[in-house]
């Protein structure tokens, strides 16, 4: 699931509850902080990182002023490979209801899922997108391993001497953390030594 989302302090807590809730229902969260800079360019890379995934996430809500275009850039390379390939779905995400509609207004009644800027209800966002009823996990136990995930991000932007959470090494053990966690609180199935996931 490739995560195309602000990189900035304020959307920590956000960007947590995306990486908590697709773990728990057994998805890779992926983005561009995967991507090492060799000077190959950014865009080929980028693309190739969304073709390995069948589905993306696009928070557009810093897509008004200032803008920030990088994010409608990997939209519209989402949507063409949506085109093309036919294989990769793009779920929209925003933080106000029908701003949407004036800052893309190529995507007018696009459906969109609106999270109003709250970790539970971006839970119940991707749930609403990825879940498949009986075996969903419970919101409230997903919110709960993201308030534990939080606390452990911050450790480790720490141990990191980072600011922010957006750096490969931060994000690597983010997710390793996150694993680790839901495997703990048993929103994840055990996986015995030399078994993979």
């Amino acid at each position: 699931m490739f995560l195309n989302v602000p990189y900035d302090r304020a959307y920590e807590r956000l960007f947590v509850a995306l990486v908590a809730v697709l773990i728990v229902l057994g998805r890779k969260p992926r983005c561009t902080l995967e991507l090492p800079d060799f000077g190959q360019g950014r865009p080929d890379r980028i693309l190739g990182l969304l073709r390995s995934c069948r589905m993306s996430f696009h928070d557009l809500s810093r897509a008004d002023t200032p803008a920030r275009l990088n994010m409608a850039f990997e939209l519209g390379l989402a949507y063409a490979l949506r085109e093309l390939r036919g294989a990769h779905d793009v779920v929209l995400l925003e933080v106000k209801p029908y701003r949407l509609d004036r800052t893309l207004s190529d995507l007018k009644k696009a459906d969109h899922h609106v999270y109003e800027g709250k970790p539970g209800v971006v839970i119940s966002c991707v749930l609403d997108v990825l879940g498949e009823g009986a075996s969903d996990p419970d919101p409230e136990a997903v919110l709960a391993l993201y308030r534990r995930l939080m606390c452990t991000a911050q450790d480790i932007k720490a141990r990191y001497a980072r600011e922010t959470l957006f750096y490969a090494a931060v994000y690597r053990a983010v997710l390793g953390a996150g694993t680790t966690l839901a495997r703990k609180a048993g929103l994840l199935p055990v996986v015995s030594p030399g078994q993979s996931m």
